[in-house]
């Protein structure tokens, strides 16, 4: 593998997790397969990959994936107060 092109620094080759958003659903993806650098931590991914996660995404739009629920919360850039 190249060297990362932000950077420069070795590429590691690891599992993942991708946040995408699916209308108004936010769904992470686990044990993705990518290359990330280990000095900024940039991250690329084979077109294979990012066509997969693609189908999965449109998958929860339409509802053909079953997805495990999990609790999180939404936090508006502009709304939180510092400090």
């Amino acid at each position: 593998m190249e060297p990362c092109s932000l950077c420069g620094g070795e590429m590691e080759e690891k599992e993942v997790e991708v946040i995408k958003k699916a209308e108004e659903k936010v769904v992470v993806v686990k044990d993705v397969p990518a290359w990330v650098c280990s000095q900024c931590g940039e991250r690329y991914y084979s077109i294979d990959t990012v066509e997969r996660i693609n189908e999965l995404v449109k998958g929860v739009s339409k509802a053909k994936v079953k997805m495990q629920r999990i609790s999180a919360g939404e936090l508006n850039f502009r709304a939180v107060i510092p400090g």
